[in-house]
């Protein structure tokens, strides 16, 4: 796949060496500039290159949203036009680790908040869960049981694609269903949130079990 991201603090660049190892190509945007983005590119090698937020999205399979949440509304609208666009939403309504860096969206979803940025895009709310540190662990080529991802999505086939990207950096996607009940399932307010550890996709299933028992 050609994977556009926007975002290269260290989801964006935890991911890129995800994919990689791979063998996808990565195209970076930041808020500074394709220039900005030289020496991380030739970090990761001959599959990833650097463009601005319009270039990273033209021609990808899909674009990952891995901005900080003060930063995103601003990243996006940089594209005039999301109509389509397959968009993994890894962002939280957060400032910082830790109860006091939450920020305060109300009874909002927040890939919901994100959608509203982007109209038109085919949304998927995934590696969002987990911290940086865990995900990369247990993902990868050293991947093991313990490789399960959260996602959510209201467009099915939006979800396949994400699904294969998943499989591809040794994942296997646990769909905890639409944006809206999915989306909190998996936000900051929701039971799947935090998890400081991969589950196997068995103990994810059953955590997503229970948790859906809450909003029954």
């Amino acid at each position: 796949m050609r994977i556009g991201i926007i975002g290269a603090g260290r989801m964006g660049q935890a991911l890129t060496g995800l994919f990689v190892e791979a063998g996808h190509d990565v195209v970076l945007a930041n808020s500074r500039g394709p220039q900005s983005l030289a020496a991380l590119t030739t970090q990761f090698g001959e599959h990833a290159s650097a463009a601005d937020v319009p270039g990273a999205v033209k021609g990808s399979d899909l674009v990952i949203l891995a901005t900080p949440w003060g930063r995103t509304a601003e990243a996006v609208s940089a594209v005039e036009d999301w109509s389509g666009v397959v968009v993994v939403d890894t962002t939280n309504n957060r400032s910082k680790p830790g109860p006091d860096g939450l920020i305060d969206i109300g009874d909002r979803i927040s890939s919901e908040v994100v959608a509203e940025f982007m109209p038109g895009a085919r949304l998927v709310k995934a590696f969002n869960t987990t911290p940086i540190p865990f995900l990369v662990k247990g993902l990868g080529a050293a991947a093991g049981e313990d490789n399960a991802v959260y996602m959510a999505g209201d467009d099915s086939d939006a979800k396949a694609l994400v699904g294969a990207l998943i499989a591809s950096v040794g994942g296997e996607a646990v769909d905890t269903g639409d944006l809206h009940t999915g989306g909190w399932l998996q936000g900051m307010s929701g039971p799947l949130a935090g998890t400081l550890e991969m589950l196997t996709p068995t103990d994810a299933r059953n955590r997503l079990a229970k948790a859906l028992e809450l909003v029954r």
